[in-house]
């Protein structure tokens, strides 16, 4: 094994590829301003759910004897949209915070790693490259974000977003 590429990552790293910064997402709950559209949507959908559970169950309450046990599940299909308001609401953001909580981020000399050790799809290691095409999007916190494929993909709430982006310009600029 060569000393310049570090263990685990043998059979990832090109010829002459260095790592050059390793992190991860600051931990915890993190709610945005974007958030709220989706938050409020929810919430509708929970109390419409409840509601229309709520009127199924007094509808159906009369119903002794007629249709067997189909009238006393009837209510029960509201809980589907209930879970989805509250996904929508506040569940997305402990969904969030446990991603956060599985994920690394490292910045080679050519490329953005990005691993997740997701629960229902294992172990997932995204590379982008970075290159002088590559847009960079510096989003200020704290804590920051640096974008570098879109708005959506890229070092998600890192303290030292600033210094990240500037190792990724320094990239950039000695890439052909």
């Amino acid at each position: 094994m060569s000393p310049s590429i570090p263990t685990g990552w043998e059979g990832l790293l090109d010829e002459g590829e260095t790592i050059v910064w390793q992190g991860r997402p600051v931990a915890g709950l993190s709610f945005h301003g974007t958030d709220v559209m989706g938050a409020l949507m929810g919430v509708f959908f929970m109390v419409f759910s409840v509601f229309w559970m709520g009127m199924a169950t007094n509808i159906t309450s009369n119903f002794n004897g007629f249709g067997g046990i189909f009238p006393k599940l009837f209510p029960l299909f509201g809980i589907p949209f209930f879970l989805i308001g509250f996904y929508n609401a506040i569940g997305h953001v402990f969904w969030q915070a446990f991603l956060r909580s599985k994920t690394h981020y490292t910045l080679s000399s050519k490329r953005a790693f990005i691993a997740t050790d997701h629960p229902t799809q294992g172990k997932l290691l995204t590379d982008y490259p970075i290159d002088a095409h590559t847009d960079l999007i510096l989003k200020i916190g704290p804590p920051d974000t640096v974008w570098f494929a879109g708005k959506h993909i890229g070092f998600a709430n890192i303290e030292d977003g600033r210094a990240v982006h500037k190792l990724m310009r320094q990239i950039q600029k000695e890439t052909p």
